[in-house]
């Protein structure tokens, strides 16, 4: 399903106080890739791969607080994780970016195409969430997959429940999780004015959309489409739910890489 993978290039990348651990990989076009909150940019591995050998440059940076990456986790807002990210394609020489962002990350993608206008140019949007909430069954799933202390049994049903599509399989986001990190998101993102950076300033923006995601639920894309306007296409991908970059790499790639081919 996804390509062999390439050798990374590893690299650390100043922006203010935090120092972004930064892997690189290919030759060509250069995306750059977020993963979802406190998720490791591994989760996009499989996605990267393909993107690779379709020939492009992947540019994936861990969020503070995860792997390599350091930097203060109280009292900042999304316009610094924003600033993290710019700070990497600034280094990268990747102007102006197409960033390619899982759930939380497009926010933080968002926030930097409305912040720096000049260094992203598109934003894809995958699993984006936002006004159509998940039920509250879906919502306690959600936290009992996260949690430390969730029972092994019940927190791989929790997990499938909430990410997965069908028979995919939940067993990569049963561990990874940084609860320290997915606090400090969840602060920086009430601490931010969200009307700022909702449409993602001026960039292009592909919404890529599960549509089996309940954790998401794919009405966010039609909403997020329609407030985008003429700058937006939307997706919609069968059989995948809210991990969709694991559960079908292939799939979400494709979507991808037709895009930019005419945007």
């Amino acid at each position: 399903m996804a390509g062999s993978a390439p050798r990374y290039a590893v690299s650390t990348v100043t922006a203010g106080p935090a120092r972004i651990h930064v892997r690189s990989a290919g030759e060509g076009p250069k995306l750059v890739l977020l993963p979802g909150m406190g998720r490791p940019s591994s989760d996009l591995d499989a996605l990267a791969a393909i993107l690779v050998g379709a020939g492009h440059r992947v540019i994936l940076p861990e969020q503070r607080g995860i792997g390599g990456s350091t930097g203060p986790l109280e009292r900042h807002t999304l316009h610094d994780l924003a600033r993290d990210v710019g700070a990497v394609i600034e280094a990268e020489q990747a102007a102006p970016a197409t960033i390619i962002a899982h759930a939380f990350g497009n926010r933080v993608a968002r926030c930097l195409a409305a912040d720096r206008p000049e260094l992203v140019e598109r934003v894809v949007l995958l699993s984006a969430s936002g006004k159509v909430q998940p039920t509250p069954e879906i919502a306690e799933a959600i936290k009992l997959a996260q949690g430390p202390d969730t029972p092994p049994d019940l927190r791989r049903k929790a997990a499938k429940a909430a990410w997965f599509s069908g028979d995919n399989d939940p067993t990569p986001w049963l561990s990874g999780w940084s609860q320290e990190v997915i606090k400090a998101s969840l602060a920086a993102a009430a601490a931010t004015e969200t009307a700022h950076w909702w449409t993602a300033g001026k960039a292009k923006v592909l919404i890529v959309q599960g549509l089996d995601d309940v954790s998401a639920p794919p009405g966010n894309g039609q909403l997020i489409k329609e407030e985008v306007g003429a700058r937006a296409t939307l997706v919609n991908l069968p059989g995948v739910g809210h991990a969709l970059a694991l559960e079908n790499p292939r799939k979400v790639a494709d979507a991808v890489l037709g895009w930019l081919k005419t945007a």
